[in-house]
């Protein structure tokens, strides 16, 4: 079997280094993974992704860097933009005139401004600045051409990376936990989700056809308050009721953002479909499994 040579781009950061982590079981699969000293995103230029991205050397890059910490982005707007709309433009670009496949990771809170569930093809409609900048590097990615495919991803959840469920458990000695309760969204794991990427990886690398975007997802939406019961139930936590949280963060959240993958599973199951009609595809675990 040929060697994928792979691109990861924000290796460091929650979803990266659960990718790094995923690959390391791939007898197949070669990353480079450069540190931010050798790609700053943030002052990245079109020669800089033209050098990043080297057929020669390559053969798909996926970029899961990105500036998300949401109120953060608020206060410091130049380097949002950098991140999450300048940068992922340049390297469709640089990927587009090579002709290498580009896998862009977004989020959901490019939605947030009207009623969910929102498709895939569904108009973004941020409510805060880290969206706006998500928004518009999408649109810089679509507008490259190429092979460029975005995939949205939302509450994003595992080993290393549980603020949510650290902000819940922290909070039982209260007596209740406090949440946005109304909050809408999709909760995904994420040691699912980077085997899922990877393989999406390999499909791009091999010329399969793949949407522009991809909405993956495992398990049911869901409101903060449902999520942090279940979180609470896991734990042995029952009687610690769920209230809804009176203070708002300096970033407004969107109440509702939920991702409908109705088209991504019927691309997966198309593309993927053996004679039988199942799926060899790895498909994201239910987040309700693994709270």
């Amino acid at each position: 079997m040929a060697m994928l040579r792979l691109l990861l781009l924000g290796g460091t950061g929650r979803l990266g280094s659960a990718v790094l982590r995923e690959a390391g079981t791939w007898a197949s699969l070669a990353v480079r993974a450069p540190t931010r000293d050798e790609a700053d995103l943030a002052r990245l230029t079109a020669d800089g992704a033209r050098a990043l991205v080297d057929p020669e050397l390559i053969d798909v890059v996926l970029n899961c860097a990105a500036a998300a910490h949401v109120d953060r982005c608020e206060t410091q707007r130049d380097e949002a933009h950098a991140v999450n709309a300048v940068a992922p433009g340049l390297l469709a670009e640089a990927c587009a005139r090579v002709g290498l496949p580009f896998l862009h990771i977004s989020t959901d809170y490019v939605f947030g401004g009207g009623a969910g569930p929102y498709a895939e093809d569904a108009a973004p409609c941020p409510v805060q600045h880290y969206g706006v900048t998500k928004a518009e590097g999408e649109r810089r990615v679509l507008a490259a051409g190429g092979r460029g495919t975005i995939a949205r991803v939302s509450w994003l959840f595992g080993p290393g990376a549980t603020p949510f469920a650290d902000w819940v458990l922290g909070q039982v000695d209260r007596a209740e936990a406090a949440v946005f309760a109304e909050q809408q969204s999709r909760p995904t794991w994420i040691p699912g989700l980077a085997s899922w990427l990877l393989d999406v990886c390999s499909v791009l690398e091999h010329g399969s056809f793949a949407p522009r975007i991809l909405h993956p997802a495992g398990g049911p939406h869901a409101s903060r308050a449902e999520w942090a019961r279940a979180i609470l139930d896991a734990r042995g936590h029952r009687d610690v009721p769920v209230v809804s949280q009176s203070s708002a963060p300096p970033a407004p959240r969107p109440s509702d953002s939920r991702l409908d993958s109705t088209k991504t599973d019927d691309w997966v199951l198309a593309t993927f479909a053996d004679p039988f009609g199942t799926s060899p595809l790895p498909h994201i675990p239910d987040w309700r499994d693994h709270v």
